[in-house]
């Protein structure tokens, strides 16, 4: 990630949450409507051709049928995540819960989409600060107000830790929390994963978090590890090189020694079932791409 820019990932999340509402069908997976102008592209038109390069860019390297199934991966693995997470959010928020912890938050669009929900939930976006300033900048040069209910916390995790970075931004510990992780853990270390887990681990009962990891490509046959590889390999050429996989069983009995009561693994099968039935466009959800939700103690 270059200094004083937001990560590619960031860029490539909101930019492919674009493309989701431009290039594929009805019922959309996810509505993001803020996602074209926070990537920093100027309209669909720029859009669509930087589509255009990225699929040429795939298909110079992979069949066409191939690149194609790429290309769907990319859009859907940003949309169905977001959806899956707001959804589960919105399942907090009925029980009680009143504060929205946006870890490694990128251009993530929530708090200024959901102005319904400004005296309902504090949100919290966690992110390094030239990030943030980045998207500060962006978010002046559209027009889009700060809401009230939001709170940047820039943390550079080298000099500070998670809890005294929302400590020192208002976050109230001894509340329930829910925590979203997206798009995030597969770029970290085994070791940074589970100490931010074990933070989260240590909130008060009712707290959630939803986090997507990726599965090891020795889970995988020939064609989806080719698939892989490729992605993995533009990844790293960016500085964004993958440093963490896990084996959901194992990964879901690490969790919950961590503390967590409750800890639901969700996988492509359940994903496309909930959000991708019935469709006639051939979107699938990528099956290196698996989401977790965890609890900490139980819900009344």
């Amino acid at each position: 990630m270059e200094e004083g820019q937001p990560s590619a990932t960031a860029i490539a999340a909101a930019m492919m949450r674009a493309a989701h509402l431009v290039l594929d069908g009805d019922p959309k997976i996810f509505q993001d409507p803020l996602a074209l102008g926070l990537c920093g592209i100027e309209n669909e038109t720029a859009l669509r051709a930087t589509l255009n390069t990225l699929q040429s860019y795939l298909t110079q390297r992979l069949p066409p049928e191939r690149a194609y199934a790429l290309f769907r991966w990319m859009r859907v693995n940003p949309t169905m995540r977001q959806r899956y997470t707001e959804d589960e959010l919105d399942k907090a928020l009925e029980r009680g819960v009143t504060q929205y912890v946006i870890l490694g938050a990128g251009l993530d669009s929530f708090a200024y989409r959901r102005s319904d929900l400004a005296a309902v939930v504090r949100v919290f976006e966690v992110d390094y600060p030239a990030t943030q300033q980045w998207k500060r900048t962006r978010l002046r040069e559209l027009n889009i107000h700060l809401p009230n209910n939001l709170t940047f916390v820039p943390l550079d995790f080298e000099q500070e830790t998670l809890a005294d970075g929302l400590r020192a931004g208002g976050h109230r510990s001894e509340l329930p929390t829910f925590f979203s992780w997206l798009g995030v853990t597969q770029y970290l270390t085994e070791e940074a994963v589970f100490t931010t887990l074990r933070y989260v681990a240590s909130s008060a009962p009712g707290s959630e978090i939803v986090f997507q990891y990726f599965l090891p490509e020795s889970l995988f046959d020939d064609e989806n590890r080719r698939l892989l590889a490729l992605w993995k390999a533009q990844r790293a050429s960016v500085g964004e090189p993958v440093l963490s996989q896990f084996e959901p069983t194992n990964l879901a009995a690490r969790v919950q020694a961590l503390g967590f009561t409750q800890v639901w693994d969700v996988g492509p099968e359940e994903v496309d079932a909930r959000y991708l039935a019935g469709r006639t466009d051939g979107l699938c959800t990528p099956p290196h791409a698996h989401l977790m939700k965890a609890r900490v103690g139980s819900v009344a």
